[in-house]
């Protein structure tokens, strides 16, 4: 019997089994490159092009400012106008319909460019530097993850099915800073301290990423790593410490209008914008500062104060990390990127908001004066604000428009590149490039080449091009000649510097619709054409003028959206609502559920329709002090039921503040058995609440508000028998345990039959 090692060939007796201790050794290689640089990622949240000091504004952003004085800011970067698919197009190399991110995952739809999941012929960036030995982790913001696969799964659009070795974060589109839904890994878990002990996100999230890194270099001294770190700022909602807010007071009482202009002034000194590049004009909804009386002005300034601070302070966490490499040795053979997902945000409205949720869940319009009743709420603990559009316009200084919009406004951002092989430190470059050629830049770097496979599946071709051309040599041509753009219905085609973009309003807020100039109808859209390297700011429309070419470009447009899966297009929500693809949810009304449980409000129980709670107990309950009986979200959205001083209580809350029906409790409640239920109907748009107990009326209220389908954008859990750390009024302070004697609590949603008490008591004590 011959056995084969490295290099050797040895002769056994075939009745004797051959032994390790005979066998040559074979060589085994090593995992990974010793020396290749490590990779970071900073990827900011609605910041705009002129948030950044290297970009022009007077906002504190020192740790970036650094970064960008050892590296490379580019000018002419893009983006998709929203998040989810600018973070699809940064991750995949790939366009964001053609891997099926072509909007949030919030609603993902049967239509294969906005399914909300990559193909797995699409692997990403994670994936492939794993495969090249990297040490892969994760931090922060993901919003990648379908509505129905958010609470237990299925795991295969989560950052550790996605090429992450370890994710902490949250996976929504936003969270509140100070009391985040958090994930580690594939668990739900709570934030490690209080607000009131001095927890934030954006310091939780330096913490992690500095954790990672240390543990991996006590065990993998030379193994390169992959760092994706996903700030949650300035993202609405805008909440920073108060001392960092203390640090913007008075900095923008001058206004909007001043800011935008001084803004300009620096840009066009930096050499941000080409020598004479002019301001776009302030659109006629955006409010002229000089106009505004002087409490709004006062509201407004503050607002943006708040911003700023939320902006700053991430800063400082960004540049713990970037400390951290430093004092290691690692940060000159670490790439460093540093980008925005879109621009600045006006999703606060004309007056911006202290409670910015109730934009989400209703068309009602502010109500200034409770929002100067608010005013000394802004940033803190009791607010979820968002800054009025007139500084988001500003925020994008020069550009036009915002956030969801595809003029400049919306798409064109900060890329910021420094490390090994980006020499030329502290310049500009102005070449035009799309947040697809991050990837490719990033590999080539790194010394990889684009993979044909990846985890043993074929690889769809590439949509982004390598900067490395442009990285070496400022005089290189444009990577990147042409791209298309659509979001949520805004559509621009841009091909060598000519761009073509629709006039089409999105419908997604009542602000917007009533009060930007343009279309509402594709049919009715108009098509505007600018050439950008002489016009960036989309002042000069050319389209009477140049009708074949702006008709060349429209074509173009339709045919880069049959090449990547844009077809059909909505510019709401409740269209993509009625072709909602959620397999993993079941339509459920009735839920029985038990002390401790904490449920995700994806699989939770809709009260919009009206409910049923029923609350078994088998012992006393308490006189005095306070019990949560079962809770959803918290005093910026949600409802509460629970015991307060003797009282049986129900509260819904959000802008507007609490709205509570109430009732005393019964004599006798120490008796074993004892049954209470809140029922909840409309009447006339608004809720009804039923206080009953055993089958006894206590009380009936008609609450002046309507439950909304949704509590909050990060999914508002609904816990049992505790609050979270926020309540949702402040008749109780968490956790507010309920009674040992609460057996249960059952809930049915919907229309609703007549309440058996026996019955019911029976069902419950069955799910014992």
């Amino acid at each position: 019997m011959r056995v084969r090692g490295e290099g050797t060939e040895q002769m056994t007796d075939e009745t004797r089994p051959l032994s390790m201790a005979e066998a040559p050794r074979s060589p085994v290689p090593q995992p990974y490159r010793s020396g290749a640089p490590n990779v970071l990622v900073i990827v900011f949240d609605d910041l705009g092009f002129a948030h950044l000091g290297g970009y022009g504004s007077d906002l504190e952003t020192p740790a970036i400012d650094r970064l960008a004085g050892r590296g490379l800011r580019f000018t002419n970067f893009h983006t998709t106008a929203v998040c989810s698919p600018t973070r699809s197009c940064l991750l995949t190399g790939r366009n964001h319909h053609r891997v099926g991110m072509g909007m949030l995952p919030d609603l993902p739809t049967t239509f294969p460019g906005y399914a909300s999941h990559f193909p797995r012929s699409a692997g990403t960036l994670a994936q492939i530097l794993r495969g090249d030995g990297y040490a892969t982790f994760c931090v922060g913001k993901w919003h990648l993850v379908p509505r129905d696969e958010r609470d237990t799964g299925p795991y295969g659009m989560w950052p550790t099915s996605l090429g992450f070795d370890r994710y902490y974060g949250f996976l929504n589109g936003e969270t509140n800073q100070w009391t985040p839904n958090l994930v580690r890994d594939t668990n739900h878990v709570e934030p490690p301290s209080t607000p009131e002990e001095g927890y934030h996100l954006e310091a939780d999230l330096a913490d992690n990423a500095i954790t990672y890194l240390s543990e991996l270099r006590r065990s993998h001294p030379d193994r390169p790593f992959f760092l994706w770190y996903g700030s949650g700022a300035p993202h609405a909602p805008h909440q920073a410490p108060d001392e960092w807010i203390e640090r913007f007071r008075g900095r923008f009482d001058d206004g909007w209008d001043a800011w935008r202009e001084a803004t300009h002034r620096r840009q066009l000194e930096l050499g941000i914008l080409p020598e004479g590049t002019p301001l776009s004009p302030r659109p006629p909804w955006v409010e002229e500062w000089s106009t505004i009386d002087e409490p709004r002005r006062r509201l407004y300034a503050r607002m943006m104060e708040v911003c700023a601070a939320f902006i700053a302070h991430a800063d400082h966490q960004m540049g713990r990390v970037l400390d951290h490499l430093e004092a290691t040795g690692e940060l000159d053979n670490t790439l460093v990127l540093c980008v925005s997902d879109n621009g600045a945000s006006a999703e606060g409205g004309p007056n911006g908001t202290y409670n910015q949720l109730g934009h989400y869940i209703s068309d009602e319009p502010d109500d200034i004066e409770d929002e100067l009743a608010h005013f000394d709420d802004l940033g803190g603990f009791g607010s979820s604000g968002h800054y009025p559009w007139g500084w988001a316009l500003a925020g994008n200084t020069p550009f036009r428009r915002w956030k969801r919009y595809t003029f400049e406004g919306g798409v064109r951002d900060p890329l910021v590149l420094a490390g090994p092989g980006v020499d030329d430190a502290g310049a500009l470059r102005h070449q035009y490039c799309h947040a697809t050629d991050v990837l490719p830049t990033v590999l080539e770097l790194c010394g990889i080449d684009l993979p044909e496979e990846v985890d043993g599946i074929a690889q769809m071709s590439f949509d982004g091009s390598t900067l490395v051309p442009a990285v070496l040599d400022p005089a290189a041509p444009d990577p990147h000649p042409v791209q298309y753009y659509e979001c949520w219905g805004s559509r621009a085609i841009y091909r060598d510097g000519w761009k073509a973009v629709t006039n089409h309003v999105n419908q997604l807020t009542a602000a917007e619709r009533d009060s930007i100039v343009g279309s509402h109808d594709f049919a009715t859209d108009r098509w505007e054409l600018y050439d950008t390297r002489v016009d960036p700011t989309e002042i000069d429309d050319l389209a009477d003028e140049r009708p074949e070419l702006l008709d060349e470009l429209v074509r173009l447009w339709f045919a880069e959206a049959e090449r990547n899966q844009v077809l059909p297009i909505d510019d709401g929500h409740m269209t993509r609502i009625r072709h909602m693809r959620a397999p993993w949810t079941a339509p459920r009304l009735s839920y029985d559920l038990h002390t401790g449980d904490k449920v995700h409000e994806v699989v939770g129980p809709n009260i919009a329709g009206g409910f049923r709670m029923v609350a078994a107990f088998d012992g006393p309950l308490p006189v005095v002090g306070t019990a949560v009986l079962c809770e959803q979200g918290d005093w910026n959205s949600g409802w509460v039921w629970y015991l307060a001083e003797g009282q049986v209580r129900w509260c819904l809350a959000g802008k507007g503040g609490p709205h509570t029906a109430a009732a005393d409790l019964p004599t006798g409640t120490a008796a074993a058995g004892l049954l209470l239920c809140a029922e909840g109907r409309l009447v006339d748009g608004s809720l009804e609440v039923a206080l009953s107990a055993d089958g006894d009326e206590l009380a009936r209220r008609l609450l002046d508000v309507h439950p909304p389908l949704a509590w909050s954008p990060d999914g508002a859990f609904l816990t049992v028998g505790y609050s979270r750390p926020f309540p949702v009024c402040t008749d109780y302070r968490p956790p507010a345990p309920a009674p040992a004697s609460l057996v249960g609590v059952s809930i049915t949603v919907g229309p609703l039959p007549p309440v058996d008490p026996a019955a019911e008591f029976e069902r419950i004590m069955r799910h014992q």
